[in-house]
């Protein structure tokens, strides 16, 4: 049987520098990495009790925008490969839940679907190799 955990939290911020250095300051915070999409940037954080944060930017959004969606973003299940997230992605699909992404590449080791619950808040079904980020 297939097990998940909790990955990581997600964060939208306006300025991911200030996000950082007040997880530095308050909660010991080491930087495992960043990275840039076109006009979205992030930056993985591991506090001192060994959780995974994700700060989030886009540069596309106005003002007005990132405000509504400064703070929680989603939080991420980590499953053990690529077939689980397929799996548990066709799954909702056939129970007609709300995805927010299917089955999603992404150049930083991550593949991911993300569903929504009954209230639109964001789970994110992740699936991380290693052998491209070994950092997190």
């Amino acid at each position: 049987e297939e097990r998940m955990k909790l990955h990581h939290i997600a964060f939208w911020t306006e300025n991911i520098e200030r996000s950082l250095e007040f997880y530095k300051k308050h909660f010991k915070a080491s930087v495992l990495f960043r990275h840039t999409s076109g006009d979205f940037s992030c930056v993985f954080i591991e506090i001192s009790s060994g959780t995974k944060i994700e700060i989030m930017t886009r540069t596309d959004l106005s003002s007005a925008d990132l405000k509504e969606r400064t703070g929680y973003s989603h939080f991420s299940l980590e499953v053990n490969s690529k077939e689980e997230v397929d799996r548990l992605t066709d799954y909702f699909i056939r129970q007609n839940v709300e995805m927010k992404k299917i089955k999603e590449q992404y150049d930083d080791g991550f593949y991911e679907s993300a569903v929504c619950d009954p209230d639109g808040n964001i789970i994110e079904l992740a699936y991380v190799d290693r052998a491209v980020n070994p950092k997190v």
